[in-house]
């Protein structure tokens, strides 16, 4: 990775690009349709190359991401290169050159602040009693990776048993551990989840969730089996967006606006409306414009 990251570095100098991105995940547009750039230009890569002008053109680099990138530093012809999180690909261990030649200066984000916005996992079965029923959505764990693709995911009705793991409500099958503290770091979260495998467990049957980054517990809860939650209606929308990432941003608007259950009801009858019109021409595009 070091090697990929030092070659982007030297092409852009050489080649005097004005952007150049690298790591752009599928739900990202982050590619170019036209200039100027800071028009044009949807969404940032995790990792990228941009001209000083580019960069003034979106109003620095502050107006560029939510929060302060964990990397940048500039290279020669007034290029800058930004990481915008510690994890930018599935691996967690790398971390880009402070001293190199092709670079000129170099700043690291390692606050605590930054490091809960890019770790800030949280098992929102963690806040359910035992007992307690929900809906999980799961991958096998062997599709564990930097993105969740909507053809991984499971919807897993389960129950909170007495020893704190999540079953499934139809069989009793063991799913995963419920996380009570975030352990560190995603890897370390996602081997949480498998840490403490009971000896009824199948091998083939064990998951992990794609629940840990914002989705409130009310999201999960069911009062009755029968009852739908804000991840199952996710779930059953038939729109080619990234489901994961819709509940992670609903998860955001209901802790901005507060979770109240008037809040919660309007969630409710907005993917309800979102259910009928699921053919309407363009409607994937406005969800990702407005949610994603």
């Amino acid at each position: 990775m070091s090697a990929v990251f030092e070659l982007l570095c030297r092409l852009s100098v050489t080649l005097d690009v004005d952007y150049a991105p690298l790591f752009c995940p599928p739900n990202r547009r982050a590619g170019l349709d036209g200039r100027p750039i800071g028009e044009n230009l949807e969404e940032h890569p995790r990792i990228g190359v941009y001209d000083r002008t580019v960069v003034e053109q979106f109003g620095g680099l502050e107006a560029m991401f939510d929060a302060p990138p964990w990397y940048t530093a500039t290279l020669e012809g007034d290029k800058i290169v930004v990481v915008e999180t510690e994890q930018p690909w599935d691996r967690i261990d790398w971390r880009p050159p402070t001293d190199a030649d092709f670079l000129e200066t170099v700043t690291f984000d390692d606050s605590d602040e930054r490091a809960q916005q890019d770790h800030g996992f949280g098992d929102p079965f963690a806040a359910l009693e035992t007992g307690a029923i929900g809906t999980d959505l799961c991958v096998p764990r062997e599709k564990i990776g930097p993105e969740f693709r909507n053809e991984d995911l499971e919807l897993v009705h389960v129950r909170v048993d007495e020893e704190r793991n999540l079953r499934r409500l139809d069989t009793g099958a063991f799913v995963r551990n419920v996380v009570n503290e975030d352990p560190g770091d995603p890897a370390a979260f996602m081997m949480a989840m498998l840490e403490d495998v009971p000896a009824d467990a199948a091998a083939d049957e064990l998951m992990v969730s794609t629940l840990l980054r914002g989705v409130p517990p009310a999201f999960v809860r069911l009062d009755d089996r029968d009852d739908e939650t804000i991840v199952s209606k996710v779930m059953a929308l038939d729109v080619d967006v990234a489901k994961v990432d819709l509940l992670i941003s609903l998860g955001r608007v209901a802790r901005e606006g507060g979770l109240t259950e008037e809040g919660l009801r309007e969630m409710d009858r907005f993917l309800e409306n979102l259910e009928g019109v699921e053919d309407v021409e363009g409607i994937e595009q406005r969800i990702r414009d407005r949610l994603l």
